[in-house]
C-alpha cells in the first residue's frame, strides 16, 4: 500500500511545476508525518512487546513531531492550510 501510495505521489508532483509542486510536496510532508506519528502513538507503542523496540519508537518521536512541525512552518509559508 505504501508504495501504491508513494507512486501515486510521485506521478502527482511530477505533474506540478514552481508554486504548486511546493504546496504540494509541503501538504504531502504534512500528512505524512502525522499519520507516521499517529501509527507511532496508537499503534506501534502500545503493542509493541520489545521493551528495546517499544523505547527506540518512542525516541523517535519527539524526531517526528520536529520534522512535522517543519512541514507545517513550510506548508504555512507557501499559503497552505
Amino acid at each position: 500500500q505504501l508504495k501504491q501510495q508513494a507512486a501515486e505521489e510521485t506521478k502527482k508532483l511530477n505533474s506540478l511545476k514552481g508554486k504548486d509542486f511546493d504546496r504540494e510536496y509541503a501538504s504531502h510532508e504534512v500528512a505524512y508525518h502525522q499519520a507516521v506519528l499517529d501509527a507511532a502513538s496508537k499503534t506501534l507503542i502500545p503493542n509493541a512487546k520489545n521493551a528495546e523496540l517499544k523505547s527506540a519508537i518512542e525516541g523517535a518521536a519527539p524526531l517526528l513531531q520536529g520534522h512535522l512541525q517543519h512541514a507545517q512552518q513550510l506548508q504555512q509559508s507557501l499559503g497552505g492550510s
